[in-house]
């Protein structure tokens, strides 16, 4: 028994990495995988934490807390964000999680925030995700949740109450420290009426392309731009791989391939045609049963052929593929970007998504471990397996100016075409600004100073949509604060630069104004508070002095 379990160790491994999978919301990769320096992974404000304060506190709460929040519950978000705050990637978000929760459970000692046990049960009866058709609390739905969803976590029931309690702390916390930051109405008031203008005008644009035909630049012009920001310009990383790609010989669907006899316009009884579905939903059921076994008797083998692999130390990689009957097949060098069919293809079973060749290109190898060489089984397709073995390995560099000289020259014009078009918008504009005054319209000013597509607009607003093809982007935001009569700054874009007009301004007035400023004061209050806790606790890390252990 125990040679079985460990000769199929591996494919034992996949199983339980797809089932992590499909369990973690955004961080896919086991934190202890790749540390391995013992117990105490962490030391706050002198007090270590080990692998299991970690899982409980941090990894498997971190994943409890992002599920909750997806339903919708906004406290729980704010909490996940506010103690997630400076995160450098979504791996070790966790990893902040853990820490400020570490943190805020302090400072429930300090500020004597202890929520009591009927506080706790009223907050998780009040949350979405335990809500049933009705909307009202489900016990059913909140039992199913404690002992399958939490219980493959690793959770239990005191853990979830545990996190509810450092949830109602963080909102008390919340209010204390930030305590006296309330909006102001009246400032808020004139905001919602800048909002709701209602702004017509004129405008006209010039485009890049004449401007790009004008730059003509030497070779040596180039050259000395090419010198001032060479580093700039990198080749990819290239790699070389051999690779097999597993695929089940799956049984066809015989009565989906045969040809549908004709109709011989008889009408089939019901009784008749229950029985054709049933003998259908039969055949249909024996075919699927079949494909798995045939799913898992290729998982077996891939299995199998990467505990023999692992065993000879990465030799006979091509050797024990071709045993199995499956073709080894080998790539030139080549980039991440510019990868070979076969190898860019979608990932299988991965709630994070990509491609093989995503993967390929994380491997980390270390030179003197030749398994690091050999990629774990991907999957990929509908039901295929790939393994590839990196054979070879160029590392980016700096490119020489021959490498370069096409990429520095479409950059020297972009550069150089894009200062020259904003000039020009500039000096267009103050010649416009100077033909309204003189009373010429705003259509003959733009057109005299070399302006094309001049079109009038109205009734812009906030959630007006621009058309792309003639007008800008943040159409409503270059006018908004814009006096009747004057012009907008040029608003400058990748291809081209608008100068645009102001004729009128007018504030369209809502039935519902008050309330919607009483709503946007208690949400700006909210942010506030927000950015005010946010900023404590990044303070009390600071001085808490966190140590992440296994990177010393």
């Amino acid at each position: 028994m125990i040679e079985n379990i460990r000769k199929y160790r591996g494919l034992i491994i996949v199983f339980i990495a797809l089932v992590i999978f499909s369990l973690v919301i955004g961080i896919k990769d086991d934190l202890f995988t790749s540390r391995s320096s013992g117990d105490s992974l962490f030391r706050i404000n002198g007090r270590t934490y080990g692998q299991r304060d970690f899982h409980q506190l941090g990894s498997a709460a971190f994943d409890l807390t992002s599920g909750l929040a997806r339903s919708g519950d906004f406290g729980l978000y704010q909490m996940l964000m506010g103690l997630t705050a400076g995160a450098t990637s979504q791996e070790n978000a966790p990893e902040k999680f853990f820490a400020n929760r570490i943190l805020l459970r302090e400072a429930k000692e300090e500020f004597g925030v202890f929520p009591g046990e009927k506080a706790i049960s009223e907050r998780v009866k009040s949350m979405r995700a335990f809500a049933g058709p009705e909307g009202q609390f489900s016990e059913e739905i909140y039992r199913n949740f404690v002992t399958k969803y939490m219980g493959r976590l690793g959770l239990t029931e005191n853990d979830l109450r545990e996190l509810v309690s450092d949830i109602l702390a963080y909102e008390k916390i919340s209010q204390i420290v930030g305590s006296g930051l309330a909006a102001n109405r009246e400032v808020v008031s004139k905001d919602l009426a800048l909002q709701n203008q209602q702004v017509a005008g004129e405008l006209g644009r010039l485009e890049i392309a004449p401007f790009k035909e004008k730059i003509q630049p030497t070779d040596e012009e180039i050259q000395t731009y090419w010198e001032t920001i060479q580093d700039a310009f990198v080749t990819e990383p290239t790699r070389r791989f051999s690779y097999v790609i597993v695929t089940p010989d799956m049984p066809k669907d015989e009565e989906a391939e045969e040809e549908k006899p004709a109709e011989d316009g008889k009408e089939l009884s019901e009784e008749e045609k229950k029985k054709a579905e049933d003998e259908k939903a039969k055949k249909a059921a024996e075919l699927a049963e079949e494909r798995r076994k045939k799913q898992l008797e290729t998982d077996a083998l891939v299995n199998d052929y990467m505990f023999e692999v692992e065993e000879r130390k990465g030799e006979d990689f091509e050797k024990l593929a071709e045993e199995n009957k499956w073709e080894v097949k080998t790539t030139e060098l080549f980039a991440h970007s510019d990868a070979p069919a076969d190898l860019d293809v979608n990932l299988r079973a991965s709630s994070r998504g990509g491609k093989a060749v995503d993967e390929l290109f994380r491997m980390n190898v270390i030179e003197s471990d030749p398994l690091t060489k050999i990629s774990q089984p991907i999957a990929i397709g509908e039901n295929q397996w790939l393994v590839a073995r990196l054979d070879e390995e160029v590392e980016s560099r700096t490119k020489t100016f021959d490498e370069a000289k096409e990429e520095a020259r479409k950059q020297y014009i972009e550069e150089k075409a894009t200062e020259a078009m904003k000039t020009a918008a500039e000096e267009a504009a103050t010649k416009i600004k100077a033909a309204l005054e003189e009373g010429k319209s705003f259509t003959d000013a733009a057109t005299d100073a070399g302006l094309t597509g001049v079109k009038e607009f109205s009734k812009v607003t906030q959630s007006y949509r621009p058309d792309p093809l003639d007008e800008p982007a943040g159409l409503f935001d270059a006018v908004r604060y814009v006096d009747p009569g004057a012009l907008a700054e040029p608003v400058i874009e990748a291809e081209r630069a608008f100068v645009i007009h102001v004729s009128t301004r007018e504030v369209v007035k809502e039935d519902n104004m008050a309330t919607r400023i009483d709503s946007t004061v208690a949400q700006r209050a909210n942010q506030n508070q927000t950015l005010a806790v946010n900023a404590w606790l990044t303070q009390r890390a600071e001085d808490a002095k966190i140590e992440e252990l296994w990177k010393k």
